[in-house]
């Protein structure tokens, strides 16, 4: 009966993620309120010129993969891969989802978790870019001036036709490479770094915190068949 219980859990959070992630890539191909830092380099480029050049770049491959995707999809992820792996912090943000578990893990297994993690965050970005519908984006200029030199936030709001507004905040770090980076949004309220966190620990507990198995299934049928198992088992 537990195990069921998380089964349904578990699959509830991957639809939500879907949800959500669709919802950020449309953020992505509409944002047109700041310009893009076409001649400023990487390294100097703001939080806010960095989501901005990134959406370009994204809007510029959006087109022609429309026409190619379904004979040739991983040419599409692999394009959208080369754009967002640079501006998208992979290590740390896997290091979050797994948690507590990332301090106990073999360097092997944080690799393949790594991996595995991004692989299924591009072709969810990937999907999501091409199933994108035309809403109203608006990014908004920061406030104040972070506190800390090396952290800092871009906030968005979607528009609905039907006029609802879900905001979006982007959360980035600048690495020693004085480049800043996405590592965690925040969608509406739902913190979509901790969704994941979560969707790891309900696994582990599933499977005796198995880390192998769960790495091993979490890019088979969007994660939920890593509590699949043990929901036959218990029916």
């Amino acid at each position: 009966m537990m195990h069921r219980m998380i089964g349904r859990q578990i699959q509830w959070v991957v639809q939500a993620q879907r949800g959500i992630l669709l919802g950020l890539l449309g953020l992505l191909l509409q944002v047109t309120s700041v310009q893009a830092a076409q001649s400023t380099p990487e390294s100097s480029a703001t939080p806010n010129e960095v989501i901005t050049q990134t959406a370009n770049e994204l809007l510029s491959i959006i087109e022609d993969a429309r026409e190619y995707y379904d004979e040739d999809p991983n040419r599409f992820y692999g394009k959208v891969e080369a754009i967002l792996t640079p501006v998208v912090d992979m290590r740390r943000f896997s290091a979050g989802v797994m948690a507590k578990y990332y301090r106990k893990a073999s360097k092997e297994q944080r690799r393949r978790f790594l991996a595995v993690f991004q692989n299924s965050m591009i072709r969810t970005y990937a999907k999501g870019l091409l199933a994108f519908s035309n809403e109203e984006i608006r990014v908004l200029e920061p406030k104040a001036a972070s506190r800390d030199p090396k952290r800092d936030s871009v906030a968005m709001e979607v528009i609905s036709v039907d006029g609802t507004v879900y905001p979006i905040l982007y959360s980035m770090r600048k690495g020693k490479d004085k480049q800043w980076r996405i590592t965690n949004v925040t969608v509406n309220g739902i913190n979509l770094g901790l969704t994941f966190r979560n969707q790891f620990d309900s696994a582990m507990q599933a499977h005796s915190r198995d880390v192998d198995y769960v790495i091993d299934n979490w890019l088979k049928s969007d994660t939920a068949s890593v509590v699949k198992k043990d929901a036959e088992v218990a029916e």
